[in-house]
């Protein structure tokens, strides 16, 4: 299966995890990014998983595409906060620290994103938006 990732902007086809696991090695080595994987051509249309990463913070999102439901990743509910992002198209957003994840729980989730051809990885505690 070949699916479509965007790291900040730049999108490349992933037909294997060898290639998965490149992609999350360059993503890891950026201070901040935007690291998109998708089955469909446009991210909206999913199922699609987005990791947000300002250096030790990080958190998913992932789109089902089909009934328009999107979830969001749920880590320290005790964390107060938010921690800005630099999305790929220059804007900043912020969002609560409460949703932020370890980073490699996040890489692993892309693994089992992609073998499971998009479903929702089960090893993440999420919340719907």
């Amino acid at each position: 299966m070949t699916m479509a990732l965007t790291l900040h902007g730049e999108t490349r086809a992933v037909d294997n995890i060898l290639a998965l696991e490149q992609a999350l090695v360059e993503a890891r080595a950026l201070a901040q990014c935007e690291l998109w994987l998708t089955r469909a051509t446009e991210a909206e249309q999913g199922p699609a998983l987005c990791m947000l990463r300002n250096g030790g913070n990080a958190w998913l999102m992932y789109l089902s595409g089909q009934d328009e439901l999107s979830f969001h990743t749920v880590g320290d509910e005790e964390a107060d906060g938010v921690c800005s992002y630099l999305l790929s198209n220059g804007q900043v957003d912020e969002y609560p620290e409460a949703w932020c994840v370890d980073v490699q729980q996040c890489q692993r989730a892309f693994v089992a994103f992609f073998r499971t051809g998009g479903a929702r990885p089960a090893a993440i505690a999420w919340e719907a938006d």
